[in-house]
Formats: structure tokens, C-alpha cells, sequence
């Protein structure tokens, strides 16, 4: 045989070259022939077919496993994976990519998650070779060994290797088949061979990168860029690629996909400072502000040039005045601290003056002074003259501090400066030191630097030095500038801390005075009265302005509850309710109008209840009232609302009762923190029904029936708030809940009812029968449907009058005999016969229901006896008759009062 025709095997080839039949180059010859068509060794004879078919033949051994037994033999099994069930890697996510069906996140995750196994031979593993089946993965650093000096034990040092192409070397032909396809034209050819490509290498991304070139080509340039962008993802460590797919993302508008790109770029590259500026501009632009800011620290950790030093100082202030912007100052010292640490040359006062105050914001107090030391050239010293360094001073422990001595502060540091640094070592606790400065300080004009004399006081009253934060204050109030409440108010505290109490009542009346807004004024006066045992003047004092009727909008939460707490001490009830009234406003709205009670009891939830009056006041440009200090417990002010909502029973001032128990429905505190919707709702309804408001009454229960269709008591309720209600708008009500709810039981007697008594007794007959087929026994069902045959015997035009009047009383005594006889059924009974005009009848059933027991016990025997009503009946058919002596004797017996 001969290798030049292409005929016979590999396997006999590799024989005949052993034997020395066939040559190495008659041996290689042969593979170039066979390479493009991608042959491998196998045991079937090549035909010249086309490496389609090729290829097909040779995913038999694709999911080959290699198992080892206890006595090291290996053996191979089938996979028992099938790749059908679901999308896995390869040309069947690739292809689902390509139409749109699956997202890039999704291709990614797939990928990410499947053990993408490539074609294998058949052969058997020996423990030598089984490392060579277990393939490294691309692109993996390779680790050398290298031995140094006498020592035996090698370092390794890791080498980069630039990735290799992925696929198999039978599959180089049919992609250079490809490209070359693609490049004479042959579009749909190359097309064809790349998608066979990633369906025999998955992993590879030559083929999805000449699948976007076959798809820049036909105009598709949204399916190209996302060949390119799977062929970027195979393929890792190309840097470059990133960065021109990130170009064409921002090119089409794909802000979010160009960040991706950009962050893949950068795992290659962390320290390219161009790619991190791009993608933080990225951020801003997407909004996403934190992440950026991120960015830009990364950015500042990477410049470290000197020729960078001006760019670093710059963006660490933008960013430190974001971080302060958004409240978070621990970030905004350390990008300070980070960027002035490598360039201390390019500080200047103002950054010192804020990292600064940033520090002591944060009570980082150690490192304020730290900050002074190094860059305002402020010196400790302990005793025996010793100077701190800056560098000890990062040792310096609270003790430490305790014993300095003194500090020397240049007398051309501003005045702002030496304040900050007065209030870091007053809280240190550097006695000793911050004497002499404070004195340096009270020589200044007050009215030009008043802020600063404040700030120290209040550092001097927080380490309850007051005495001398008393000083500083007295020079404060005495100024014409800061003669103001909020300096009182400091004055007034140092006084009481002092128990100097006369002057500190003083000055709290002289905060009230200022400001009476000033609700911790009042509260600490009104402690001071209680201490004094002077109950009077503590709960005036605590009165608002609004009780009498000012025009200002402001509560004080805590004020009024401390108001509360005294008046029910007292039991002075009526201040108490107006007081807890007041109170309930701190957390729900103030109903004033008809209209806004209406939008209340309209709107289903606290959310829509709350944007309806906040509406309404906007239209009719009221104010809502402002709460100042908003902290008393929820639980408090549930039981001052039981409270003050019993005491407004007691005194049945039902409209107060009503107008609260509305108002608290708009508190998000009770109806959602404290999930009391049910109780309140309920709360309300009882209120309405109280103060005989039927409207509300009714609207309440209409929502409390639809959320408890099937809690009998709350039919009871319905009914008895219908009762008082003249207006019949709860018809089409009923009819339309019982299309939705057709074999509901109260339902049906309210339809029949409803029927009943607007007339239409043919409707009320249809309710009444459907109810009666479904409870044959119930008396009262049989009772209403033989009074509704009695009613129809009567109308003026009825037809068939006598078949009617038998009907109904058939199942009138139906209705006897399941009940009984009693008052109730004798009596109902002789009504009939009354309304029928069949007198003599009439008065023998009303005779025996006088005569009747009263089937109803209990503290409503009384309530429920028929005696006076059946009475009077048969003093109308005496006196009908001319009867009058039977008339006056049964008026007598049973009608007089």
C-alpha cells in the first residue's frame, strides 16, 4: 500500500513504517494530504469525504470517562449526560445566542457552569500517562522550577505564557478552510463551517470570531458584535479586544454592557489608569455614583509619579467632597489622608482645615492632632520638655494625653485651626493643655469668631468641664450677634448641670421667651418644676400654643406626652382629651372638613388615604402641622389614643370620638408599624354608628362585610347600621355581590328582603325559593316565603287570588309546626288572617297568642314579648266591629303604661 494514494489506515501506515515498509516522509506527506479533511488515527478506511461527515463520525468518543478500579486497571464508560435535556455549551447555546433566544448573561453562565469535555481518543491510561488526558486550562501560568544556590529544594517562579489556540489540530484545516472561504467570497459557505466549528469546539473562539466578520459583512451588525463579544470571552487575555468591543457598546448605546467590557479589560490590566477613567465616567453616567467613587480611589492608589501629583491632589478633593456630599465621611478621610500621604507638598490650609474637620466629625480625634502636628507644625510636650514627634504620636494611648504638658501652636495659624485643635485635646483630656489656649480664646471679638466660642463650649460641656464652658457662653449672650435661643438654651443647661437653678429657670423662660417652639426648653423647665414638686407650673409650661388656639402649626411630641402623664395624675380629663388629641396629630393627619373625612372613609389604604389629603390641603392651601421631636414610644401613644377615645365615650362626645378615630386611619405608625388596621377600622365604624352618622356608618361597613363575607356577626352589623339608614343604595350592592357569590346564604335573604319591600314580590319569591330548596326545614325561610304569597293574594290586579291565599297559608302552618306554637308564630299567623280581612280567624290565633309562652329567657324577655302588639290588634277589629268594651278592656289589661 501506499501512503502518496491516501488509501488504507493510519494504524497500518504506523505498522509499515516499524516494519521499514514506508518512510517518515512518506509519513508526513500522507498527514498534509489528510490534515484539512481533520483524519485521526482510526479503524475505518478513508473514502476522501468532506470533513463534515468526518467530524459527525468522530463525536462517538466525546464523552468518554476514564475509571479506575481498586486494582489501578483503567477502564472507559459513556457519559451518562445527554445533551439534548437542556442548553449546555457549544453550538446549541451559541446558536440560541445568535437568534436572541438566550441573553449574553445567560450564554456566560453556561458556559461558567458546564464541564465542557473535548473530543478524545479511545486508549488506555496508564498511571503515567493519565496526566496528559487531564488537559491544563488555557492561558494558565505555567509554573518553573529553579533551582538556587547549594540548596535542594527548588522556588517556583511563575512564567506567562501567551494562550494558545484551543482547537484540535484536525480542526485548524477546516477553520483555515474557513477564513479562507470567507475571504473569496463564499459567505454562506464560511457560515456553515463555523457553526460546525463550535459545535465540535466549543471553547474555541477563532470560529466566533470570524463568525462576526461573516456577520459584519452581511450588515448585521448587532449579531456580529455579539459573536465578537462571546469570541472575547473564550478568549479572556486579549486586553485590546475588550477595550474595541467596550467602544463599539458605548457606539450602540449599551452603557451597562460597555462597563462589562471595561471591567474584563481590567482584570488584564488593573493599573491602566485610562481604562478605570472610562469606566467611571461610565458609572456617572449610568448613575451609579458609589461605584464610581470606587473608581476613582482605585485611580488615586495608582498614581504615584510625581509628575501626577497635582491631577491626584484635585481629584482626591472632588471625591472627598463626594463622599462628604453623600454622608459618608470615613471614605472622604481616607481618600485624603491616602492622596496627602504620598503628596504631602501639595496640601494646602483649606484641605487641612477640612480633613479636619472631617476628623472631628467623626471623633477621630487622635488623628486631628496627628493631621496638626504634621502639617500646621502644632508640638506637643510632656513633661521634662520633651517634644512628641509625629511619629510617636501615632502611639500616643488617652493616657498618654492625659500628661501633656503643654502645646505650642505658631501664632500664624488661623484662629479657625487653633479652635479645632482646642476641642481635640479638650476631649483628650489634656487639662493641663488646653487652659492657656482657651484664654487665648476668650481674648478674641465674640462677634467675628461666635461660632468658634460655641463649638468649644459644647466640646467643654461634653467633658463636663461646665464651669468653663459657662465663661464662654456668659460672653456669647452678652454679644448683640449671638444673643440668639439656641445660645440660651447652651447657658441654661450649663446652669442646671451646675444646680444653679434659679438662673437656669431664667434662662429657659428666656428661651421661651425667643423661641416658643422650643420644645426641650419647656420639657427641661417642666423637669425642674417636678423636681420642685410645682405640678402646676410644669403643666403649664408644657402647654401648646395651638390648645389656645394660636395660629402656629408646631407641636412638640414629647411635651404633649409629658403633658398627658400629669394632667391623668391629676384627673383633669378634659385637658387630658384636648392634650391627647393634640398628641394623636403627631403621627396622622388633622381632619378639618367634610371633604376630608369623606376621602378617608372612600380610599382602602393608608398610602392612598395619606396623597388624598395631601391633595385636598394642597388645593386649599392649609398647612399641615409640623412635629417637632418625634420621640415617644408607638406603644405610649396607642394607649394615650385607648385613652382619651374611652374617656370621649364616657362623656359621650360622640363627634370628637368620630373625628379621631377617622383621623388615626392616615397613621402610618398605627395601621402599618404597629398592624392595628382591623381594630382602628373597626374603631371608626363604632364611632360613626355612634354619632348616627349613617353614612360613614355605612361606607365602613360595606368594606368591613366585602373583607368578612362570611362572618355572620358582621351581617348582624350590617343589618342593624341599615336600619338607621333610610337611603337604599346598599340594593345594587347586594345584587352585584351576589352575582359573584350566588349561593351565599345572607346574600339571598337581603335580596329577598330588598325585593320585598320595594314591591316586586315575584323577585322576592325567586330569592326566597332558591334559599328554601337548599334548607327545607329552616322555619324562617318558610316563614317568609308564605307572607310572600300573602302579599301577592292582596295586590289589587293578582289573578288566581284564592290558589295564592292557600299557598301562603300552607306554608304559614308549615312555619307553626316546625317552630311550634308560641307568641311569635300565633301571632304572625292571626296578622295574615287581619291583613286578608278574615277578622274572626284574626281573633282566634290572637287570642291564643296571649295566651302563649314567650319563648325568649334571659334580661330581653321583656324586650321580645308580643303582648302589647297582639293586643292592639284586637282592639282595632273590636273597634271595627263597635266592640267597645272589649276594646277598653284589652287596652287596659295589656296597653297601659
Amino acid at each position: 500500500m501506499s501512503a502518496n494514494t491516501g488509501e488504507g489506515t493510519s494504524t497500518e501506515l504506523l505498522e509499515s513504517i516499524i516494519g521499514g515498509e514506508v518512510s517518515v516522509e512518506q509519513w508526513e506527506q500522507y498527514k498534509e494530504q489528510n490534515s484539512f479533511l481533520g483524519m485521526e488515527d482510526s479503524g475505518s478506511e478513508s473514502d476522501g469525504s468532506n470533513s463534515m461527515s468526518l467530524c459527525d463520525d468522530m463525536e462517538v468518543v466525546t464523552n468518554v470517562e476514564v475509571v479506575e478500579l481498586d486494582g489501578n486497571e483503567p477502564i472507559y464508560e459513556e457519559s451518562d449526560e445527554d445533551s439534548n435535556d437542556q442548553v449546555t455549551w457549544g453550538y446549541d447555546a451559541a446558536n440560541k445566542y445568535i437568534r436572541g433566544e438566550i441573553s449574553i448573561g445567560d450564554m456566560f453562565e453556561i458556559a461558567e457552569g458546564t464541564s465542557v469535555k473535548q473530543p478524545a481518543r479511545k486508549k488506555l491510561c496508564t498511571d503515567k500517562t493519565k496526566k496528559q488526558i487531564e488537559s491544563k486550562p488555557q492561558g494558565q501560568e505555567e509554573d518553573v522550577e529553579i533551582f538556587e544556590g547549594s540548596g535542594k529544594q527548588p522556588r517556583k517562579i511563575k512564567k506567562d505564557r501567551k494562550k494558545q489556540s484551543v482547537l484540535p489540530k484536525h480542526l485548524l484545516g477546516l477553520m483555515g478552510a474557513a477564513n479562507l472561504a470567507f475571504a473569496n467570497g463564499k459567505t454562506e459557505e464560511a457560515l456553515k463551517m463555523c457553526l460546525e466549528l463550535i459545535k465540535l469546539a466549543p471553547n474555541a473562539n477563532e470560529p466566533f470570531h470570524t463568525l462576526g466578520l461573516i456577520y459584519d459583512e452581511l450588515g448585521e451588525a448587532r449579531k456580529a458584535f455579539q459573536c465578537y463579544l462571546v469570541a472575547a470571552f473564550l478568549n479572556p487575555s486579549d486586553t485590546d479586544e475588550w477595550i474595541r468591543l467596550a467602544e463599539l457598546s458605548i457606539e450602540h448605546n449599551d452603557i451597562k454592557q460597555a462597563v462589562t467590557c471595561y471591567t474584563r479589560a481590567l482584570r488584564n490590566d488593573p493599573s491602566n489608569i485610562s481604562y478605570l477613567w472610562e469606566r467611571c465616567n461610565l458609572y456617572e453616567q449610568l448613575g451609579v455614583r458609589k461605584r464610581a467613587l470606587t473608581g476613582y480611589e482605585l485611580i488615586i492608589k495608582h498614581l504615584s509619579s510625581p509628575e501626577d501629583g497635582e491631577k491626584c491632589a484635585d481629584m482626591a478633593r472632588e471625591i472627598a467632597k463626594m463622599h462628604h456630599d453623600n454622608n459618608d465621611d470615613s471614605n472622604a478621610v481616607k481618600v485624603l489622608e491616602t492622596a496627602f500621604t504620598k503628596f504631602p507638598s501639595l496640601i494646602t490650609s483649606e484641605d487641612v482645615n477640612f480633613l479636619i474637620e472631617l476628623q472631628l466629625g467623626l471623633k477621630m480625634y487622635k488623628s486631628a492632632v496627628k493631621t496638626m502636628a504634621q502639617h500646621c507644625e502644632v508640638k506637643l510636650k510632656i513633661p521634662d520638655d520633651l517634644i512628641v514627634s509625629v511619629e510617636d504620636l501615632a502611639e500616643f494611648t488617652d493616657e498618654d494625653f492625659k500628661d501633656v504638658a503643654e502645646c505650642n501652636v505658631p501664632e500664624q495659624l488661623p484662629i479657625d485651626l487653633v479652635a479645632k485643635f482646642l476641642i481635640c485635646i479638650i476631649h483628650l483630656r489634656s487639662n493641663a493643655a488646653f487652659m492657656p489656649l482657651l484664654e487665648n480664646l476668650k481674648a478674641e471679638n465674640p462677634e467675628e469668631v461666635g461660632d468658634l466660642f460655641l463649638d468649644v463650649a459644647e466640646a467643654l460641656m461634653e467633658t463636663k468641664e461646665y464651669e468653663s464652658a459657662k465663661k464662654l457662653l456668659q460672653i456669647l449672650i452678652s454679644s448683640s450677634s449671638y444673643n440668639l435661643a439656641a445660645v440660651w438654651m447652651k447657658y441654661a443647661d450649663c446652669l442646671h448641670a451646675l444646680s444653679e437653678t434659679d438662673a437656669a429657670i431664667h434662662a429657659y423662660g428666656k428661651v421661651i421667651q425667643m423661641s416658643p417652639t422650643y420644645q426641650d426648653a419647656r420639657l427641661s423647665l417642666s423637669k425642674i418644676f417636678l423636681d420642685l414638686g410645682r405640678k402646676e407650673e410644669a403643666m403649664s409650661i408644657l402647654k401648646q400654643d395651638f390648645e389656645s388656639g394660636s395660629e402656629l402649626s408646631v407641636l412638640g411630641a414629647e411635651a404633649l406626652y409629658q403633658r398627658c402623664k400629669l394632667l391623668e395624675s391629676e384627673e383633669r380629663w378634659d385637658e387630658f382629651i384636648t392634650t391627647g388629641v393634640l398628641l394623636q396629630y403627631s403621627h396622622c393627619q388633622h381632619l378639618e372638613t367634610e371633604e376630608e373625612f369623606t376621602a378617608v372613609i372612600m380610599n382602602q389604604t393608608c398610602r392612598r388615604r395619606i396623597e388624598a389629603l395631601r391633595e385636598l390641603k394642597t388645593k386649599n392651601n392649609k398647612p399641615s402641622i409640623e412635629v417637632i421631636g418625634e420621640n415617644v414610644a408607638a406603644s405610649e401613644l396607642y394607649s394615650i389614643f385607648k385613652k382619651v377615645c374611652n374617656k370621649l365615650l364616657e362623656k359621650k362626645r360622640f363627634e370628637d370620638l368620630q373625628n379621631l378615630s377617622l383621623a388615626v386611619l392616615s397613621s402610618v405608625l398605627f395601621m402599618k408599624k404597629l398592624g392595628l388596621a382591623k381594630e382602628l377600622e373597626f374603631q371608626a365604624l363604632l364611632s360613626c354608628y355612634y354619632n348616627n352618622n349613617a353614612q360613614f356608618s355605612y361606607l365602613l361597613c360595606r368594606d368591613l362585610v366585602l373583607k368578612n363575607l362570611h362572618n355572620n356577626k358582621v351581617w348582624n352589623l350590617f343589618c342593624l347600621i341599615l336600619n338607621r339608614n333610610q337611603e337604599t343604595r346598599h340594593n345594587k350592592f347586594c345584587l352585584r355581590l351576589m352575582m359573584k357569590h350566588q349561593d351565599h346564604l345572607a346574600l339571598g335573604f337581603f335580596n329577598g328582603h330588598n325585593a320585598m319591600i320595594s314591591g316586586t314580590y315575584k323577585h322576592a319569591l325567586g330569592e326566597y325559593m332558591c334559599i328554601l330548596k337548599e334548607h327545607p326545614n329552616d322555619s324562617f325561610i318558610t316563614f317568609c316565603v308564605g307572607i310572600t304569597f300573602i302579599h301577592m293574594a292582596c295586590q289589587k290586579f293578582a289573578t288566581k287570588r284564592h290558589l295564592l291565599t292557600v299557598q301562603g297559608f300552607a306554608f304559614l302552618l308549615k312555619y307553626l309546626k316546625l317552630k311550634g306554637e308560641c307568641q311569635e308564630t300565633l301571632y304572625n299567623i292571626g296578622r295574615a288572617f287581619h291583613q286578608l280581612g278574615i277578622k274572626d280567624l284574626a281573633v282566634h290565633y290572637y287570642k291564643k297568642a296571649l295566651m302563649a309562652p314567650n319563648f325568649i329567657n334571659g334580661p330581653d324577655k321583656d324586650t321580645f314579648d308580643l303582648r302589647r302588639e297582639i293586643a292592639y290588634n284586637l282592639c282595632l277589629i273590636y273597634k271595627s266591629t263597635g266592640a267597645l268594651d272589649l276594646v277598653y278592656l284589652y287596652s287596659r289589661k295589656y296597653i297601659t303604661v
